[in-house]
């Protein structure tokens, strides 16, 4: 479905005024425009003006209904105070309204963020001389609509739900906030995600080395216990060994209209992500396994079917779709069998390999803190969408070209795979050992007053790779929210000194009192099991007004203290860090929300949490992305691209690719020729013998330049091959030429033939067949 349609479709009517206008912006690209030149400083100015007013618009509205929301939650606070006058009913509808249009804002936010990049991506695309990439990211950081956190009023939302129930006996189900907030929280590890420069990845992994060993895993399990994010371990230390400088191979399946990636960025209960994994080069023999991972919000718990695969029998498995009999007995049936009706339902293909080498950093025996590095991480497409020019064969499971070279990359062609270019970094916590936060401080430190990561929550390998390699496609209904993120250098974001608590851009709520009500409200509950939730490491720790200046070393240790006694009581604490649980928010290496923005784009997420602000944080001090390189002395702007440098290594089907299109000119051409010598030698016979003469001639020059166009394309083709170039190999204006003059040609023979035709309805034979001299008078008079 085009991007436009799917708005149509999906706006929320009573704010249909405030989404992008995407089929105006579509309009002003002049995308079906095929004269040269057609492109103006004007046309770009005109653009770039209504993009900003549609930015203003979007981010204005958000900031706006967000207090709204904000306010209205502050309101219904007030009225559990009044007791006396307090209406069930008008409260929960109130309440149910206020969750219903927090979620319709979220998608509000997702909606638009898709429809700016994606028309940006066009426009850079139709007009390249033109960039507006840049802009749009620094106009992002001025105005963030897309990286607002919702956490807050979740947190007021379960609050009051938890009210409702504790104290009305009202059975309110928590299914929509829990599809909406990544699920419940009855996890057993909890999970951050960040990103890493290369020029700090080597500091980062020293920092660690202070307090965590390296773990490496034999081959024998090709360290499936520490895959990513998936966390139903089944652990044996004697399965650790020291091992290592292999590469871990993903391969992820999903259909060419990318179900498994939208759902799964949508947040759709029962998602799943489907994938075939082994360690090192396949020549080697490796372990394959077969995982499907769907998380189902109502039961809260993951379904994870996992099968033990052969390579002998993955093509008949997964393409044949049948179930090899030796495959049943390396697995279980109902595994195998549950796993392939996953597949034939949604038809799925492999579609996406990631590539990447690991580092993990535990205690051996002590799982309570582990962290995770990848490294030299690379996305590769393995579709085979276009029958005419697969990029897999699609009676293969897995590139051939790949896995039967020792240097895969030469086949590697632009387009075709996308290199990340930082490291990530996961950190699993296990949330019985969360409680100790004093052990945790370096931990604290590394994260919060540090220069040296950036927080990306909920960063998934898959939905990364698809967005990345399949951005144009009409059928990516979403992207990512922090797929923007890439286009800066991280360490510019990064602050260069520890990181202090400041309010800027942040207002704080002149209601403090009102939140330490909230607050109240869950630890005066002994029954309560909703913990407040953030959507990053940094917002995780509830801490108190009086503690906001204070470094996060003593914040922790303030924390451990203020809501020890509340564990007594049993109430969960409200300390307790929120992150993604793995056994419901990571799918190997994915969060069930990866799309969720990043927190830390704010000034300190931890005076958010707390201060619940009224109003939309912005980045101060964001220089402009455009800024010109000054090159070092006896430096000089190179003549020649370094991708041109090398020999001319070009498939042969792109050759035989533009032969192809070279002879169906020609055959185009010899049919215009044919019919231009058919007329010309029945001129004498035909009744107009002139018009047929100028139809000939005119026939006749269409021949000659469909000869000439077929010569043109061809040569033209041929050149921007050989320059590696990234020129459109598609031109449109042969066509509309052949068929233009084949219309005007029909209209013309048709119009001085009606004229030139002569026939007397009072001769002979009409008068002896006065039903024809009718059909005569009728046609006639019916055309002039």
């Amino acid at each position: 479905m085009l991007f436009g349609t799917k708005l149509d479709h999906e706006i929320y009517p009573p704010w249909k005024d405030f989404y992008i206008s995407y089929n105006h912006l579509k309009k002003l690209l002049k995308e079906g425009v095929i004269l040269k030149n057609n492109w103006t400083d004007k046309d770009e100015q005109n653009f770039v003006s209504a993009l900003d007013e549609n930015l203003e618009k979007v981010f204005g509205f958000q900031h706006k209904k967000f207090d709204e929301l904000n306010d209205e939650l502050n309101d219904l606070q007030q009225q559990t105070e009044r007791t006396d006058t307090f209406n069930l009913e008008s409260f929960s509808k109130k309440l149910d309204k206020i969750l219903d249009e927090a979620q319709n804002l979220e998608h509000f936010q997702r909606l638009n963020y898709t429809g700016f990049i994606k028309i940006v991506k066009k426009h850079d695309r139709i007009h390249p001389e033109y960039s507006v990439k840049p802009l749009l990211n620094v106009r992002l950081k001025k105005l963030p609509f897309h990286s607002e956190d919702y956490s807050p009023l979740l947190y007021k939302v379960g609050t009051l739900y938890q009210f409702l129930r504790d104290n009305y006996e009202v059975d309110q189900s928590l299914s929509k906030l829990s599809s909406f907030n990544e699920g419940a929280t009855n996890g057993e590890f909890q999970s951050f995600k960040f990103w890493i420069h290369p020029d700090n990845l080597m500091e980062v992994k020293t920092t660690i080395l202070r307090h965590l060993p390296v773990l490496i895993y034999n081959s024998t399990n090709n360290g499936d216990d520490d895959d990513d994010d998936d966390d139903d371990d089944d652990e044996d230390d004697n399965n650790k060994h020291i091992t290592g400088g292999q590469t871990i191979n993903c391969l992820y399946l999903d259909n060419d209209h990318f179900d498994l990636y939208n759902h799964k960025l949508t947040k759709l209960n029962n998602s799943s992500t489907v994938r075939i994994r082994w360690v090192g080069k396949l020549a080697d023999k490796p372990k394959i396994s077969m995982e499907r991972k769907s998380f189902d919000v109502n039961s809260n718990f993951f379904v994870d079917d996992k099968i033990e695969l052969r390579q002998k029998y993955i093509n008949q498995y997964v393409i044949q779709k049948e179930i090899p009999k030796k495959l049943v007995k390396l697995n279980d049936a109902n595994s195998v069998k549950k796993l392939l009706d996953f597949i034939k339902e949604y038809n799925l293909q492999p579609i996406l390999r990631t590539t990447y080498n690991r580092t993990a950093f535990q205690i051996p025996g002590d799982d309570r803190i582990r962290i995770i590095i990848d490294s030299n991480l690379t996305f590769i497409r393995e579709d085979s969408f276009d029958s005419q020019l697969p990029i897999r064969d699609p009676q293969q499971w897995h590139r051939l070209d790949l896995d039967n070279s020792k240097s895969p990359q030469q086949f590697l062609r632009k387009g075709e795979f996308v290199k990340f270019p930082f490291s990530t970094m996961e950190i699993k916590i296990k949330k019985s050992s969360a409680k100790n936060f004093k052990k945790l401080q370096w931990v604290n430190e590394l994260i919060n007053s540090s220069y040296l990561v950036k927080e990306i929550p909920n960063f998934s390998k898959f939905i990364h790779g698809v967005a990345s390699l399949f951005l144009e496609d009409d059928k990516l209904d979403n992207i990512p929210m922090w797929f923007n993120e890439l286009e800066g250098d991280i360490n510019d974001d990064l602050p260069k000194l520890p990181s202090k608590i400041n309010n800027n851009g942040i207002t704080e709520l002149s209601n403090d009192e009102n939140l330490s009500k909230f607050k109240s409200m869950i630890l005066n509950n002994k029954t309560s099991n909703f913990q407040p939730r953030s959507a990053s490491f940094s917002g995780s720790l509830l801490y108190t007004k009086d503690n906001e200046n204070e470094s996060g070393t003593q914040r922790i240790e303030t924390i451990e203290e203020d809501v020890g006694p509340s564990d007594n009581n049993g109430a969960k604490p409200l300390s307790s860090a929120r992150v993604t649980t793995d056994d419901q928010s990571s799918d190997f290496d994915e969060d069930e929300d990866e799309d969720e923005d990043d927190a830390g784009r704010r000034s300190n997420p931890l005076v958010r949490i707390m201060n619940l602000p009224n109003q939309f944080s912005k980045l101060v001090d964001v220089d402009s992305e455009d800024e010109e390189i000054d090159l070092p002395a006896g430096v000089t702007k190179p003549d020649q691209w370094i991708k041109n440098m090398g020999p001319i290594k070009i498939e042969p089907k792109v050759w035989l690719a533009n032969e192809r299109t070279f002879n169906r000119w020609l055959h185009v051409t010899t049919l215009l020729s044919s019919l231009t010598f058919i007329i010309y030698s029945s001129t004498s016979g035909s009744n107009f013998e002139g018009l047929s003469t100028y139809l000939a001639y005119f026939y006749f020059a269409l021949t000659l330049f469909s000869g000439l166009w077929a010569y043109y394309i061809f040569m033209e083709r041929r050149k921007i091959i050989l320059e590696r170039s990234d020129k459109h190999l598609d031109n449109s204006f042969g066509p509309l030429i052949i068929a233009l003059g084949l219309t005007i040609a029909l209209i013309f023979n048709f119009i001085f033939g009606w004229k030139n035709l002569n026939l007397d309805p009072n001769d002979e034979f009409y008068n002896n067949n006065p039903t024809q001299k009718k059909v005569h008078e009728f046609m006639v008079n019916m055309v002039n």
